[in-house]
């Protein structure tokens, strides 16, 4: 039984290779592999600028309990056992946008050619192509021990990060770490 994966961003800005570029191509490989197009308005994954240099790759989290399977009334959005997904059926999908609207993401989109729902499915349980294509390496297709034990590695260089940059900082506000401690 395959165990439930979601695409995620591991940034590692302690490494030159380890922050997204902005080159979108996991946004173009998205869509030519879905939907034999390069438009990165159909793709699944959505790089998103923050307005600071700084670009994010976005897919969906694949939730445990989805909104937006329970906002769909035509049971369109589906959670697919076998492959722990959560998937759009098209031949149901009315593009109502209900999905959209409910997704806290804002990852599900509009197909601007089909007018139907749109997600990440990872693939099909295949190796997703956003992550084989981007060449800074910052996206991996984790299952949820992998995600957490991510997660408590980059939390614990974040730390490690936070009070490096307090010895060199003259006057700087308090480690990170300090303030979780006083928090309890």
């Amino acid at each position: 039984m395959a165990k439930k994966k979601r695409i995620v961003y591991t940034n590692r800005p302690w490494e030159a290779t380890g922050i997204c570029s902005g080159c979108r191509l996991c946004e173009l490989w998205c869509s030519v592999t879905k939907n034999g197009a390069f438009n990165p308005r159909r793709s699944r994954v959505r790089v998103v600028d923050l307005g600071t240099g700084i670009d994010i790759p976005v897919t969906c989290q694949q939730c445990e309990d989805p909104a937006c399977e329970a906002s769909c009334k035509f049971e369109a959005v589906v959670y697919n056992e076998e492959l722990k997904i959560v998937e759009v059926d098209e031949e149901k999908c009315t593009g109502c946008q209900a999905c959209v609207g409910a997704c806290p993401y804002g990852i599900i989109t509009i197909d601007p050619a089909t007018k139907k729902a749109i997600k990440c499915d990872l693939c099909g349980g295949e190796e997703p192509v956003c992550v084989s294509i981007c060449p800074s390496n910052v996206l991996a297709a984790l299952d949820d021990g992998g995600t957490a034990a991510y997660n408590r590695r980059r939390f614990a260089a974040v730390l490690a990060m936070d009070d490096e940059a307090q010895r060199y900082m003259p006057g700087g506000e308090e480690p990170i770490q300090k303030k979780l401690e006083k928090r309890g």
